[in-house]
């Protein structure tokens, strides 16, 4: 048995399958189902719960795994780290933060602390729970706000989850004219940005680095990482063969990968009542490599 990184039972197999709301079979399918597809730019309703649950059986363990690698390419350029800060802007469900708990606990640094500031528009109605001695705080607001009432920046850590393409050009130019003119307390801090997989939308995410990368510049900082740098796997393996830890439950796997046929009407009917039922609802889950692609950013004052 292992400890559900959401709700924090110790008494579940895996740390989804017993959040999978009953309300996603037995009932008509939802068209809002289908629109969890981020097609043409569109963006999910985050305030659903239902949505929220599916967006989470679909891409939470691929995620986690990601921002896990994010947080170690970070923890082997610090000195020895006896106590973190991250601010997570866009933090969801505040998947980094358990992956930032995993990367220490991989690097056996389960005693390092971590002080965490997730900020989301969206109150998720699931969110990782506490570490003993960490200190977590989840604010509710737009990011571009709290980057114009934010004095100085204080964190070792600005953390992008798979959030930067949801910002509009002008909130990211509010946080860059913030990066740019207020202050910045560590001599040494970075900036993670989870990218989008496909070419047009990477090249999109990118140019919002570049902007990051300059306003940073502008306010004393260096960086060796070109702007167009990103990590990648050169391979499609599985995500459990680089960490045994991910192990994506096997009955989650049947119920998301064919959500289609739990609508009422196909247990009736024995078919879909829409064309495009099995376009967007017969979908996997992430479980492999080769869509991450994510930047390490460590900025240093210039002397």
């Amino acid at each position: 048995m292992k400890t559900c990184f959401l709700c924090g039972q110790t008494d579940v197999q895996m740390s989804l399958e017993h959040s999978i709301p009953q309300f996603l079979g037995g009932k008509k399918s939802d068209d809002k189902f289908k629109k969890l597809n981020f097609e043409a730019g569109s963006l999910p309703d985050y305030e659903d719960i239902n949505i929220q649950q599916l967006y989470l059986l679909r891409y939470a363990f691929a995620y986690a795994f990601e921002y896990s690698r994010m947080y170690l390419n970070v923890l082997v350029q610090m000195d020895d780290v006896n106590n973190i800060s991250v601010t997570s802007v866009g933090c969801g469900s505040m998947i980094d933060y358990w992956s930032l708990v995993h990367a220490l606990e991989m690097k056996r640094k389960i005693d390092c602390s971590i002080r965490y500031v997730g900020i989301d528009k969206i109150d998720w109605n699931y969110k990782i729970r506490q570490r003993q001695n960490d200190e977590l705080h989840y604010l509710i607001e737009n990011a571009a706000d709290f980057f114009t009432n934010n004095s100085r920046f204080i964190s070792d850590v600005y953390f992008f989850p798979k959030s930067i393409s949801e910002f509009s050009d002008s909130e990211l130019n509010v946080m860059a004219n913030s990066f740019s003119s207020k202050k910045i307390q560590k001599d040494r801090f970075f900036v993670c940005i989870s990218l989008r997989e496909d070419q047009g939308s990477m090249d999109r995410d990118i140019q919002k680095t570049k902007c990051l990368i300059e306003a940073i510049g502008k306010n004393g900082f260096k960086t060796k990482w070109p702007y167009t740098q990103y990590k990648y796997f050169d391979c499609d393996n599985g995500i459990v063969t680089l960490d045994n830890e991910f192990q994506y439950p096997p009955d989650a796997l049947e119920f998301v990968k064919n959500l289609n046929i739990e609508c009422a009407n196909y247990k009736i009917q024995k078919m879909n009542c829409q064309s495009d039922c099995q376009k967007y609802l017969r979908r996997w889950p992430i479980l492999k490599v080769g869509h991450i692609r994510y930047q390490v950013i460590m900025f240093e004052r210039v002397d």
